[in-house]
């Protein structure tokens, strides 16, 4: 196989390569980002008790026929059960908000809607009806009853959620393993003067940084020679310990690219190589054994459109994610933007708000200042040659 595909295909193509990572139960805030393996069901009612929704005064709601008003006996504060306690007719307690609801009183009133002198309250609420602010057993959720699905993102909100139930250890995806080697012996790393023909390694810190967003990291880094005896020895040994293997660089038709004849050497079978795409036209992604290849452009525009496009939705579809577009939208374009090569897509660095898209300046794959500017890219799609102001517009956020 060696012929260009559309970035359609190139989808399904990784789409259907999604493997799940094997279960493995994590502390709940060990578990932030990850996904969960199996559903969770609740332990307990919540609330697990009636309790109070404010402060204010707990009564029984037919002692309004026969009082005009109501002799407060007791307090009640949060966290102290009084299960001895017996409300009276004509009684009422003084209870804080999260505290148990005594036996006998079935209404609370707010204590702004209330006059009291000494141990006498007179109710200034028109509109006070039976069980009015009281927050009744198993209201939210009863015991039993699914709270989380399978295959949801583990966030802060999830993470307080469970804990209100007492959850504290979660069964989720596992993490992937993943190594990175980059190719070019061009690339110098921060810190080391430039020398003529020189460029600075960015692409190591774009990827490690766009891996930390989805709660991973590489295994290692490993700069490579460009010889075809470094790249081979470095993919072989690299792909032993791994379940994904990224590689920029040396994945074109130069001279010194020689990371596909390397794969095709250590026997990674080719599910595609070429996308008819701008940029990152020669994307490879492969397989051998459970084991997966993507050999990226060594161009930092094209590894930034290509993560985002391929690599990101694979990674995470395998540790749980149920959409593999999840990042796709659709905005009105605020730009005028054309393109010469019809059979091609394009992906435009662009930013998005409040339903506008600015295509952005500067989408020369050179031109990274763009890159850094932007929260979305736009899908110049196959087929298209022009995107006119005010017309719809796909977009995937990164």
């Amino acid at each position: 196989m060696n012929h260009f595909i559309s970035v359609s295909e190139a989808k399904k193509i990784i789409e259907t390569q999604i493997f799940r990572t094997e279960k493995v139960t994590l502390p709940i805030l060990d578990a932030q980002g990850s996904y969960t393996s199996e559903p969770i069901f609740a332990p307990i009612d919540v609330p697990s008790f009636d309790n109070s929704a404010m402060d204010g005064y707990g009564f029984r709601f037919e002692d309004l026929e026969d009082f005009s008003e109501l002799k407060v006996t007791e307090i009640i504060p949060a966290g102290i059960s009084k299960n001895d306690f017996i409300l009276s007719r004509g009684e009422a307690v003084r209870i804080f908000t999260g505290a148990k609801i005594p036996n006998g009183v079935d209404t609370v009133i707010m204590q702004e809607k209330t006059s009291r002198i000494v141990d006498r309250i007179q109710l200034n609420d028109d509109e006070i009806s039976k069980e009015k602010n009281i927050r009744l057993k198993a209201s939210q959720t009863k015991i039993g009853t699914k709270i989380i699905e399978e295959n949801t993102l583990v966030n802060h909100a999830v993470i307080g959620f469970l804990a209100g139930f007492g959850i504290g250890k979660i069964a989720v995806h596992n993490k992937l393993k993943i190594g990175f080697l980059y190719t070019g012996n061009e690339l110098v790393e921060i810190g080391k003067p430039l020398l003529e023909g020189e460029i600075y390694n960015s692409n190591t810190y774009t990827l490690q940084s766009a891996l930390a967003e989805i709660n991973h990291q590489f295994s290692f880094t490993n700069h490579v020679e460009d010889t075809e005896e470094a790249t081979f020895s470095a993919i072989k040994k690299g792909l032993e310990t791994v379940d994904v293997l990224l590689i920029t660089g040396g994945i074109s038709v130069g001279d010194y690219d020689y990371v596909k004849p390397a794969l095709e050497k250590i026997g990674v079978s080719e599910l595609f190589y070429k996308i008819k795409q701008k940029p990152g036209k020669p994307l490879y992604f492969g397989k051998v054994e459970e084991k997966f290849v993507f050999a990226l452009p060594g161009n930092p525009a094209s590894v930034f459109s290509c993560y985002h496009q391929y690599v990101k939705p694979f990674l995470l579809g395998c540790i749980g994610r149920k959409e593999f577009d999840e990042e796709q939208d659709l905005g009105i374009s605020e730009s005028f933007a054309k393109k010469k090569n019809k059979e091609q897509t394009q992906f435009l660095k662009a930013f998005y708000a409040k339903g506008k898209v600015q295509i952005l300046n500067a989408q020369e794959s050179y031109k990274m200042d763009s890159v850094a500017q932007a929260n979305c890219l736009v899908e110049f799609a196959e087929g298209e040659t022009e995107i006119n102001i005010g017309e719809k517009v796909k977009i995937w956020k990164v």
